[in-house]
């Protein structure tokens, strides 16, 4: 017969150990305000004198700064203010790099010499843990250095322009003006740069996405050591194989050898004259290993290939006509040119028809405006809000991506 008592002390046992891991994994105070004295506010002019705000880091103790791409979109001065509220001087920054894939752009900030050391983050690149509590800083609304707390819920959704491109979902809430900002670990690192939002009818869904710290590692690298950034692609349109996808091919396509039963990448939408189709790859054609390694879906392949140069040559394992067939490969890069047409388009997307935000009682600061909420569920980069008083000569910009 169980014995009530003792059951009732070995599960209070088990809650309280829970509660006491869970208390003990709360990221320390002092981390937080270290990155708060590490987070700045970045002001974006462009022509006219418009322009908007956004979120931005400090990576280095002399004024190396990471913030998204889209935050000085078309910029031509950039101020940057930090927190103290003993110094409201702001300062200029020049543009180091930028990586409008990874939507990152890396700032040198010009401040005296006495005002160096900087405080700064380190950029947490291997460590990315589910459940782990994290917490992000940045100017939500105007709401300067405002710090909000969640979890990871995801570590490898698919960047926006491409799954080539790392990114985490988490919990903490993010809004207008968190663009570029910091999102911490209970190390006090940077385990991602705070980007998008996903924005269903409602409003704030709890779902938050940030640049992961590998991805932004690794730009921070490249712009130091090369002055850019190139992602190692195969430059072909490919999707994974499922049921589903390939009776859908099956059906638009009753003539073509569609294996089944198998997962891979199909290769589709080729052209003739693009690189893949120079390189010998043929539409329906289905990647299943990469110099050996077995390929099943798309962040296996981009796992793989982020370890090789654009240039390089693989070995590549296709299925074609119910063969397989071996083919050398040259890999290439991401070709982004088009980037400024890419961000002012979505830019302009975003603030059209915007509605006005209801007023925010005893609140001082100029009511924002917020996006209008689209129709269907989608992620969206948060756009750059209204200047805030400390920033008087910047105003409302269109800017899609500016600002999370």
């Amino acid at each position: 017969m169980v014995d009530v008592k003792k059951l009732y002390s070995f599960v209070a046992g088990i809650v309280l150990f829970a509660l006491v891991s869970i208390a003990s994994a709360a990221i320390p105070t002092e981390l937080i305000e270290k990155a708060r004295d590490a987070t700045i506010l970045v002001g974006a002019e462009g022509d006219n004198g418009g322009g908007g705000f956004g979120t931005g880091v400090i990576i280095d103790p002399s004024g190396l700064a990471i913030t998204n791409y889209h935050v000085i979109h078309r910029a031509k001065q950039i101020r940057i203010f930090f927190w103290d509220p003993e110094d409201l001087n702001n300062y200029t920054a020049e543009i180091i790099g930028i990586d409008p894939v990874a939507d990152l752009a890396l700032l040198q900030i010009k401040v005296k010499e006495d005002m160096l050391p900087l405080t700064y983050l380190n950029i947490e690149s291997e460590n990315f843990i589910i459940g782990e509590e994290v917490v992000a800083i940045g100017h939500m609304l105007g709401l300067q250095w405002s710090v909000t707390q969640g979890t990871i819920n995801h570590t490898e959704r698919p960047g926006k322009i491409t799954p080539y491109v790392s990114v985490l979902q988490h919990s903490a809430q993010i809004n207008k003006g968190n663009s570029g900002g910091a999102l911490i670990n209970k190390n006090g690192d940077i385990v991602g740069i705070n980007t998008y939002i996903l924005l269903p009818k409602g409003g704030w869904s709890g779902i938050a996405y940030a640049i992961r710290g590998d991805n932004v590692y690794d730009s921070v690298q490249q712009i130091n050591e090369t002055g850019e950034v190139q992602y190692t692609a195969f430059k072909i349109g490919l999707r994974n194989m499922n049921e589903f996808f390939i009776k859908a091919v099956q059906k638009e396509y009753p003539e073509e050898k569609i294996p089944t039963n198998v997962f891979g990448l199909m290769a589709i939408g080729l052209e003739e004259g693009d690189h893949a189709s120079e390189q010998g790859i043929k539409e329906f054609d289905v990647l299943i290993a990469v110099d050996g390694r077995p390929v099943n879906h798309l962040y296996g392949l981009k796992n793989i290939i982020q370890e090789y140069s654009p240039g390089d040559i693989v070995k590549v394992l296709l299925i074609r006509d119910s063969h397989i067939i071996s083919l050398d490969y040259e890999l290439g890069s991401i070709d982004f040119t088009d980037y400024e047409e890419f961000y002012d388009k979505s830019i302009k997307e975003q603030f059209e028809d915007k509605p006005e935000m209801p007023p925010v009682p005893e609140e001082k600061e100029e009511k924002p405006k917020v996006t209008p909420l689209p129709e269907e569920e989608q992620v969206i980069p948060i756009p750059i809000p209204q200047p805030i008083p400390q920033v008087p000569h910047l105003e409302e910009d269109d800017a899609d991506g500016r600002g999370s």
